[in-house]
């Protein structure tokens, strides 16, 4: 946020409006109207939100691979712990919080699905006189 005394860039927005960014130092224009970074400009596009900076520390977060549920209900407290301590954003907290909710039902679901496989197959072993 620019406050009303300091610097502005010189350029105008699409709209026609005075940007209100900062300008470089040294410069009066600031980094999306600075003619020597157009180059740098096009490659900020073409990265598009791959590096959002809250899609960056949620990954910085959450360990590598597949997580079992003590894995899981760690990460969660340790989110909260840091949200509470104000480290980590609460929308990044939030963010977690519902990939956690989602990965807990999948995992149950999961398991649902393995127990439904088992019945399936202990039925057919008693419909042909065996045990499984």
């Amino acid at each position: 946020m620019v406050d009303a005394t300091s610097p502005r860039c010189s350029a105008a927005t699409k709209d026609g409006k005075p940007c209100a960014a900062k300008p470089r130092p040294g410069t009066d224009r600031c980094p999306w109207h600075a003619p020597e970074l157009a180059a740098r400009r096009s490659e900020w596009s073409a990265r598009g939100g791959r590096g959002k900076a809250n899609d960056a520390r949620a990954k910085k977060a959450l360990p590598a691979g597949v997580l079992t549920i003590d894995q899981l209900r760690g990460v969660l407290g340790h989110t909260i712990a840091r949200t509470l301590a104000g480290t980590i954003e609460p929308n990044v907290a939030t963010a977690v919080g519902s990939l956690a909710r989602a990965y807990g039902s999948l995992t149950e679901a999961a398991k649902a699905e393995e127990l439904a496989a088992r019945l399936d197959d202990l039925e057919a072993a008693a419909r042909r006189g065996g045990a499984a």
